[in-house]
Order: structure tokens, then sequence, then C-alpha cells
């Protein structure tokens, strides 16, 4: 007999997992003609960009992994591509139900209000919510629109197209693979001590940040230079080290269990999961080896 928390958490990945579109057949004009690339699985790998990974290709399924960058215009084109070379049945993002709004997101609008964000709508943003998750929220939001600002590029570029590369297949459908981020922020949280939870506010609220150069976004690529961006953060403000695990490897885990049940429920599966780069390596690690056990305790 299941325990009532086990079946609950349960439910709540599944939830965070369910196809929330589909493109019809009957409805949507079919995109993907023969003039489409239309590759052998053992073709695959060779017409890949550099940023993706062939996660799995046997008789079973043919899954294949992009790590972007969130605010890289060549992400982008990348969902495009790797979409013409695999044709797949189920797309999944790295994106939970309380930031679905990503997907229909009006950039022209938000990079706007990115040039205007104040704290009254900071306050708007985080409303009823406890101060310290409202906290980190706020800041998560403000770094958004600073970079945002800084760019000329509204974040989740790579999920929107994705969203509407999926909507011209006939058949395929979305899946969003993320933990909620409430409760991701709620962990992050409850990993620190009072202590560390100080250092941590003090210096997200009093670090000066270097301007990002869209003309080298693209390092962020390079797992090598992500990996050093972090251990950089550790060496400043050890109490990172948590909360890049909550962030990190506790979301890579769920991601891997997330692609896994994608491609359990999708026929014959041809499935594309684009996620950030810096989770690329956790679900490398994870993805085939993930249980309904090792999930639950982090949806807690």
């Amino acid at each position: 007999m299941k325990c009532p928390i086990c079946v609950i958490a349960r439910q709540l990945l599944f939830k965070n997992i369910e196809s929330i579109v589909t493109a019809k057949p009957n409805t949507v004009q079919t995109y993907y003609s023969q003039k489409v690339l239309l590759r052998k699985k053992s073709d695959v790998s060779q017409h890949l960009p550099k940023s993706a990974t062939l996660l799995q290709n046997d008789k079973q399924a043919t899954v294949v992994l992009l790590g972007t960058v969130h605010f890289s215009k060549q992400s982008i084109e990348d969902v495009s591509e790797i979409v013409k070379i695999l044709n797949p049945n189920g797309i999944l993002v790295e994106l939970c139900r309380q930031r679905v709004s990503l997907l229909e997101l009006d950039e022209k609008k938000f990079l706007e209000d990115a040039k205007n964000f104040d704290s009254k709508k900071l306050k708007q943003a985080v409303k009823g919510q406890n101060l310290v998750t409202g906290m980190l929220h706020a800041m998560l939001l403000k770094t958004y629109a600073d970079i945002a600002k800084e760019l000329g590029v509204a974040p989740g570029g790579e999920f929107r197209r994705a969203y509407h590369e999926m909507q011209k297949i006939p058949g395929c459908k979305l899946y969003l693979g993320d933990r909620p981020i409430q409760i991701t922020i709620a962990r992050a949280f409850q990993s620190l001590s009072v202590y560390e939870l100080g250092q941590v506010l003090y210096h997200i609220s009093t670090s000066n940040p270097k301007p990002l150069d869209k003309n080298n976004l693209e390092k962020y690529k390079d797992k090598e230079f992500v990996q050093s961006q972090f251990e950089e953060i550790i060496k400043d403000v050890p109490a990172f080290k948590k909360i890049f695990h909550v962030f990190v490897d506790e979301r890579d885990k769920c991601l891997a269990y997330s692609l896994q049940e994608c491609v359990r429920s999708v026929e014959n599966p041809r499935v594309l999961g684009v996620v950030g780069m810096g989770h690329v390596d956790g679900i490398i690690k994870y993805y085939g080896k993930m249980k309904q056990e090792d999930i639950v305790p982090l949806l807690l």
C-alpha cells in the first residue's frame, strides 16, 4: 500500500509533466513536407548542433537533449534545426506550470516592461509569498529583467520556439518537465542555516555583476566555463554550494525522470528535450536511472 504523501507527491510531478497541448492533424497544416530532412536513426547524431546530445538511439526510442543559453538567439535557432532533423512527436521543456506563461510571452511588451521594472512591479510579482521566498523570487525576476534590458532579448525564447515548432507537427505533444519553482525556492532556503541565509542575501543584494556581452553568450555553452562560474561563486560564498545543489542537481534528477516519463508515454518516441546547458551533464548522468522513490523526496 502506497503512503498518502508518496501518492500526492507523485501526482504533483505527473501533473507537472503532463502534455499541455497537442497539435491536431486535422487542424494544423503540415509544415514538415518532403523538403524537411528526415534522417534515419543511425544518421541523427551526425547532423545535430554541437550543443545537442543524442541521449538515446535504439529500437525503443530516439531522444535528443539540447543544452541552451536562455538569452541566446542561436539557441532558439538550434531548436528549429533539431526539429527538422528529428521530426519529434514529443518535446519536453525546462518549465513548470508556474512558468508556463513564458510560452506565450509578448516579447516586445516584456522588453518594454523590463526597462521600467520598479519596486511596485516587483511587489506585485511576489504578492502572496512569504518573506524569504518572496525575496529570492524577486531577485530572480530582477535578474531576468536586468539581463533582458542589457541584451534586448526576452527570456525563454528557446522554449517559445519549441512550443511554436510543436504546433506545426501533427500529433506532437509538449511536456513541462521541471519541478515547480516554488518548491525549488523553498527547498533552497530550507537547506541553509540562518547565518548562511544572511550571507547569501547580503551577497545578492550588494554584488555588482559584470554586464553581459551578447557577443560572448555562446561561451556559456562550454560546460567547463559554466562549471568555473559556479566554482567562483562558491569560493566567494560557500553557502551557494547548497543552493546550487537544490537548483541544479535536484532539478537534474527531476528533469531526467520527466524525460523518462515523456518517452514512456509517447508511442514510437522521438523526443526532444530543451534545457539550460547547466543541466545537461546531470541529465545525462541520471537519465534511465531515476525511479519514483528517488523523486518523491525532492517534491516535499
